[in-house]
């Protein structure tokens, strides 16, 4: 049984002579005892671990090296040594510098993202009391739970509230969007309601107002200090009045306070707040108080000490009070606040991000760090014969090991300290381009976390860099030494496995880009069942009725049509930004089904160009019944339906059910992540109302709230000229406001494509450190064999001979990376392509092309060396010493 030697090496250099004898013991103790339980491998893993948590300012600043290491006197000589062999070897030092500043300044651009990310929610005080309620429903039949969904009823909070002692504060967090009018301009907004606790939990700084009465008022509002100044200027808007139509009500608001948002640090975004009280002129009493709508967020803080766990338990006996036999089958719990950012297993409002991506996203700028510290030690291991004359004086001369290595280290220290520098300026120069790469707003700062972060990376770099040469250079007799050089095979197995994990790493990385490249390209060219180019959507605001959203649609159309340029409008409830309504219709097995659901006109289906399988479609004199529905494939296939036309939609509280009249292709009216639902159009909601008994949903209650435009081909700025012009004659007090469909959809996969552009970054970078690194290496093997290449010359060998026998073995090292990277990447991709449902298949001309590629560039950097050779006289090389 044998210890690690380099690890007790390392432990004599990092502990103090007063603790070494006690922790060494111990170590070597639990050493043994883990050997004889666990195994050698296990046993020294563990001992690894516990040597590196002794690097700790506890230990580290009990050493007295201002003597025994940093005499300032060595130190100089050192670093005089260090700048010698840097201009003796510029190319090398170059190499060096700008492939490790390189790395650095990715990473160091990486951790800022990461640190900015984490930062999100951590100026609220109360964060880990506070929690977001869910529910997710269990389907009888098959047992299991579906989706979980913050998006609850509007008593929910506040029920709880009155039975649950330890809850100190709720708030309900609902929107809807609105119709201002400032000075008589129309401006379309988005208004948040919460209750009065939302000031008192959450901590976003109050800049005007008070916060105990800001939202006492039952037609206050609180706005955003970036929305005031966009609104009204510099003036002073505490007090100020706004109209506020919401359905057919038109109320007067006062600004009752003035809020910073934290926009870029908040998981949720508002820019108006009202009391929820406000939120019944947006929904109907019935619904306010009603536990079938899932409308908004609930939001609850806890006492200091509360047991969340037995509260999570004790909600479902608690929620029997208010749902009755309405409680069967849901579920509720408890999302913590403090988690809100990164987990993403709840689906809400919240801004969120995936862990694991900023996992990935780490792992891969460590990569990228690796490599260039490869590059490193490679190029160094490579010189050290040119450093044997140095190494042996100084041992002549009695120099100890120790001393050597830390010679070693803090050369390696000096050339990270100025890469360091370098890519501190590279980092600053690439910020306005990485944030937007990564669609956030990042502040460049040079704060203590990033400073220990910088120092962190150099000192692990030049620890492994120094250490890897001392032992190549220092553990062996100076008598030997050169010849040990020449001839050891583990040492040009260890640079060549560091090769070969470079390249591999950089395979890796160019297929794993290449395939997201293709996946983008495959999303934004799938046929998604309608046709989503040249369509506007614009928000009609909200209608008092459905006779009133009728005729303004009509009014429109009638307007619109006479257009040349505008082929089809229809209406919809709907729109391409936001998830769809989901219902629920209990059954008379006692089961619950799901199925998404749209209010729409006649003209919808021809508008966004969806095909109709059977039946007809809305403007067939046959189906204008007020009964009369259609519904996708995917509802078909869901009740095994052969015969789908005059089937009645399935619902035990239907008094008369709905009939379908049609049945239309599937097409994607959510992302491609997601797999096509069972879907319900309708003229007339009232036909589909009366048998709900739940739903989740970000427009209620159902009616005509977006127009849908298809423009014909030709310029598209006149004919929004005109619809402008249509609207303000139609509308003049509400603003003219729209969006693109294509754009909603593309919208859908930002995540995506910005991880297409970080993967293909890390790719560049990766590629081009480890061909600085295979330069290198490479005018190395070149220069070794100076005197064998001037022999074959004048011995009659071909440049191509000499060229074939200088690269063979790196063409081997790399055909050896690309059969470790390909099966890797293969099962990467897999399970990445897994989280959508539509992907493409894993195209082998992909691996192929990156294959030939990189051999072809390794080829084209190997021969460019050897030539550089060749154009000289070998007589000359003969007389390198």
């Amino acid at each position: 049984m044998k210890l690690p030697r380099f690890l007790l090496v390392f432990l004599e250099w990092i502990c103090p002579p007063d603790l070494l004898e006690g922790i060494q013991g111990d170590l070597i103790e639990k050493f043994e005892k883990d050997s004889q339980i666990r195994g050698i491998s296990a046993a020294r893993r563990i001992l690894f671990w516990n040597v590196l948590r002794l690097i700790h300012p506890a230990i580290l600043l009990r050493n007295n090296w201002s003597f025994k290491w940093f005499n300032s006197g060595m130190v100089i000589s050192h670093l005089m040594t260090t700048s010698r062999n840097m201009l003796r070897n510029k190319f090398y030092s170059f190499v060096n510098i700008f492939g490790q500043s390189l790395a650095l300044a990715f990473v160091l651009l990486i951790f800022l993202f990461i640190n900015h990310e984490r930062s999100y929610d951590q100026f609220h005080k109360n964060r880990e009391s506070i929690y977001r309620l869910f529910q997710d429903t269990r389907n009888k039949s098959s047992g299991q739970y579906g989706e979980k969904s913050a998006i609850t009823s509007i008593p929910l909070a506040a029920d709880l509230a009155s039975e649950i002692p330890t809850i100190t504060h709720y708030t309900r967090f609902a929107s809807t969007s609105c119709n201002l009018r400032i000075d008589g301009i129309p401006h379309r907004e988005t208004m948040h309601f919460v209750d009065q606790g939302f000031l008192q939990m959450f901590d976003f700084p109050l800049i005007s107002g008070n916060t105990n009465t800001a939202l006492a008022e039952p037609h206050s509002v609180i706005i955003s200090h970036d929305k005031a100044r966009k609104l009204f200027g510099d003036e002073d808007v505490i007090d100020k009045i706004i109209a506020l139509d919401v359905n057919d009500t038109t109320i007067f608001i006062k600004i009752s306070g003035l809020i910073d948002p934290k926009r870029e640090k908040s998981s949720i975004p508002f820019d108006f707040l009202m009391p929820i009280e406000s939120y019944r002129l947006a929904v109907s009493n019935q619904t306010f108080q009603s536990y079938r709508y899932g409308l908004v967020e609930n939001y609850i803080q806890l006492k200091h000490g509360a047991d969340r766990l037995s509260l999570e338990r004790s909600l479902s006996s608690i929620m029997k009070k208010f749902l009755g036999e309405n409680k069967e089958g849901r579920n509720f719990g408890l999302q913590s606040f403090s988690s809100l950012h990164f987990e993403n297993e709840v689906v809400g409002n919240a801004v969120f991000v995936s862990p694991v991506k900023l996992r990935i996203l780490f792992a891969l700028g460590m990569l990228v760090l690796i490599i260039a510290t490869i590059n490193y030690v490679t190029l160094s291991a490579g010189q050290a014969l040119n450093r044997v004359k140095e190494v042996a004086m100084r041992k002549t001369l009695g120099a100890r090991k120790g001393q050597l290595t830390r010679q070693l280290i803090l050369e390696s220290f000096f050339i990270s300290l100025l890469a360091s520098g370098i890519a501190i300026l590279i980092s600053l120069l690439l910020l306005p381009v990485f944030t937007q790469l990564i669609g956030s707003t990042l502040v460049f700062s040079l704060g203590w976390r990033e400073l220990v972060f910088i120092f962190t990376l150099i000192f692990m770099i030049a620890v492994a860099a120094g250490y890897l040469q001392s032992m190549i250079l220092v553990r062996q007799n100076s008598s030997g030494l050169k010849r040990h050089l020449i001839n050891n095979r583990t040492q040009r197995w260890f640079r060549e496995g560091l090769i070969v994990f470079q390249f591999t790493t950089c395979l890796l990385l160019l297929i794993g880009a290449l395939h997201i490249r293709a996946q983008m390209r495959f999303i934004a060219n799938k046929d998604l069942g309608f046709d989503k180019d040249r369509i506007l959507e614009i928000p009609l605001g909200n209608s008092p009725d459905q006779s009133s959203a009728k005729l303004l649609v009509d009014r429109f159309k009638a307007r619109a049509q006479q257009e040349q340029n505008i082929q089809y409008v229809s209406a919809s409830m709907n729109n391409a930004r936001e998830p769809w309504t989901e219902l629920v219709f209990d059954q008379v097995d006692g089961t619950k089904e799901k199925i998404y659901f749209n209010q729409v006109d006649e003209m919808y289906v021809r508008t966004m160009g969806i095909k109709m399988l059977d039946g007809s479609d809305f403007r067939a004199e046959t189906s204008n019944a007020s009964g009369a529905i259609l519904v996708n494939e995917a509802l078909v296939r869901h009740f095994n339906w052969q015969q789908p036309i005059g089937m009645s939609l399935p619902g035990k509280h239907f008094v008369k059910p709905p009939v379908i009249v049609g049945v239309v292709k599937d097409f994607h009216f959510s992302s491609l992540h997601q797999q096509i639902k069972p879907l319900i159009l309708s003229l007339d909601p009232n036909s589909i109302t009366p048998g709900i008994t739940g739903l989740s949903t970000y427009v209620w209650p159902p009616n005509l709230y977006q127009l849908n435009v298809r423009i014909g081909p030709g310029e598209i700025e006149p004919v929004l000229n005109t619809l402008e012009s249509i609207w303000k004659d139609i509308e003049p007090g509400h603003p003219f406001t729209f969006h693109f469909v294509d754009e909603a959809i593309e919208a859908q996969y930002a995540e995506e494509k910005r991880w297409e552009k970080v993967a293909g970054w890390a790719s560049f970078f990766s590629l081009i450190i480890a061909w600085l690194g295979l330069v290198g290496v490479m005018r190395l093997a070149v220069q070794k064999r100076k005197k064998e290449i001037g022999i074959r010359r004048i011995l009659g060998s071909t440049s191509g001979r000499v060229i074939a026998l200088l690269s063979r073995r790196f063409l081997i090292l790399i055909c050896l990376s690309i059969l470790i990277a390909v099966p890797v990447s293969w099962y990467l991709l897999t399970w990445w392509l897994s989280s959508f449902v539509y992907h493409i298949a894993l195209n082998a001309a992909i691996f192929t092309v990156i294959a030939i590629g990189v051999l072809a560039f390794a080829m084209i950097s190997i021969a460019s060396q050897a030539l550089q050779v060749m154009v000289n006289n070998p007589m000359q090389a003969l007389k390198v010493e």
